[in-house]
């Protein structure tokens, strides 16, 4: 019951965090590594919760002609992001419990880089799109990675829409939510279809995540001091899952 009680609110912080920005597979992964699951069924029991987190806050946001004008243009960046997923989730299927807690330990690592990076801090350009092949190689890969591993992907999204598309910041932030969920769509069902989720964990994490979402998309977002409190939740996230993925591999090697 408190492991199941300890779901439910990181899945419900990890929901505020990635509505946010990113990273709030950390805090998911983090738990699930720390309740003695190897990477690769962490990896894909997380998975039920990242989809569960993106459909709700994609829905939550506040319906407005900008946000049907942003969905419209989405489009074109969802087939490379759902290619990508679909490859990467098949990797992530074939890779060893080692080899994925040792993934989870070195992107956690170089998590704590980026999170001392402040997305405000871009330049806020005007909406001139690149929409070439950069575009399109940028997000297969970052479909890749997210098919993969999941962590940090909403700030390589934000940084992609931001300094290669050309977005402000705050139509980068609905644009990213669209694409998180055409993301999560292949990579959950690759991980569903083998079977690794461990159903428990992932329905407290998936129930946490959904209302976390929808309080960050409806309201957490507009408090200003709320993103540089949660990136200190993240990073202690971090931190302790670089540890526990390290310590685990360090104990079956």
């Amino acid at each position: 019951m408190v492991n199941d009680l300890l779901f439910f609110a990181g899945g419900l912080l990890a929901g505020v965090v990635n509505t946010l920005a990113g990273n709030g597979s950390a805090i998911t992964l983090t738990l699930l590594l720390g309740s003695g699951l190897n990477g690769a069924v962490a990896n894909a029991t997380n998975r039920v919760g990242v989809m569960a987190q993106t459909l709700t806050a994609v829905f939550s946001v506040r319906k407005s002609a900008r946000k049907r004008y942003l969905m419209r243009e989405s489009r074109r960046l969802a087939l490379p992001t759902f290619g990508g997923s679909l490859l990467g989730g098949l990797l992530g299927s074939l890779a060893s419990p080692a080899f994925m807690e040792a993934s989870i330990a070195v992107v956690m690592t170089l998590m704590l880089f980026t999170l001392f990076t402040k997305p405000s801090q871009w330049l806020a350009t005007q909406a001139r799109r690149n929409g070439g092949w950069t575009t399109w190689l940028t997000f297969f890969a970052i479909g890749v990675y997210g098919g993969f591993v999941q962590m940090g992907i909403g700030i390589m999204m934000l940084a992609a829409l931001v300094l290669v598309e050309r977005w402000t910041l705050r139509d980068a932030n609905v644009i990213k939510l669209i694409l998180a969920l055409v993301l999560a769509v292949p990579a959950t069902l690759v991980y569903l279809f083998l079977g690794d989720v461990r159903w428990g964990a992932a329905l407290w994490l998936a129930v946490g995540s959904a209302a976390g979402a929808w309080l960050g998309a409806r309201y957490v977002v507009r408090i200003p001091a709320a993103q540089p409190a949660v990136r200190w939740v993240v990073l202690a996230a971090a931190v302790v899952g670089a540890a526990k993925a390290l310590s685990n591999l360090w104990l079956t090697a």
